[in-house]
């Protein structure tokens, strides 16, 4: 369940869907409003839920993810357009917190020749992600997840970018480790059966 608005919403929303999720990313916009804060916020608020920070790290990787897991949080993402030593920085973090990398590929110019590189070096899951300024004009990530799951059939891909109930099905067929809905959910006049009805497509795929 990815999180962009405020604090307060974003505590209200997980109440109630709490049952449906497996993981809170703590989302950019919610980083910039409040924080680290957040993570801590959410972390004591739902002890067993897992975290996942989309700090999006560019650069200064080990520092910054070590910022993330020193707070709590399970997950932190970065760029796959980042430097090779960027990378293997929040890998370093992550093994010392016994946590976990989730790389964003959004711009990689050869995704399945960098995703290569990145299963290689160790990155725990590789995020099929359609940026938010691309959803307006119809873009999905469905053909960039299918090219890579074609490309790499064992490799635990994450996808996220405008998913709800009507897009599960097409993407379920690639079989995802991780499936990352926010505004449908957030958005939507009952999130909680929005929700439901996605977790349990998710489990019957």
């Amino acid at each position: 369940m990815a999180l962009d608005g405020d604090l307060e919403s974003s505590l209200s929303i997980l109440r109630v869907i709490r049952p449906y999720i497996d993981i809170a990313e703590i989302g950019t916009p919610l980083i910039f409003r409040e924080g680290l804060r957040a993570i801590h916020v959410l972390h004591k608020a739902f002890p067993d839920l897992s975290v996942l920070a989309d700090l999006k790290i560019m650069d200064a990787g080990e520092h910054e993810a070590t910022l993330a897991f020193e707070a709590g949080c399970d997950l932190v993402t970065v760029l796959g357009v980042a430097s090779n030593s960027t990378i293997q920085g929040t890998l370093n973090a992550a093994k010392r917190f016994d946590k976990k990398i989730m790389v964003d590929m959004m711009q990689v110019s050869a995704p399945i020749q960098r995703s290569r590189e990145l299963l290689k070096m160790g990155c725990d899951y590789l995020c099929i992600h359609t940026a938010y300024d691309l959803q307006a004009s119809g873009t999905t990530p469905l053909a960039n997840l299918a090219q890579l799951r074609e490309a790499l059939p064992d490799a635990p891909l994450a996808v996220a970018g405008g998913i709800g109930p009507d897009t599960l099905d097409s993407l379920c067929d690639y079989q995802p480790s991780v499936v990352i809905v926010g505004g449908k959910i957030t958005n939507s006049s009952n999130p909680t059966l929005i929700a439901q009805t996605i977790r349990t497509r998710l489990d019957q795929a």
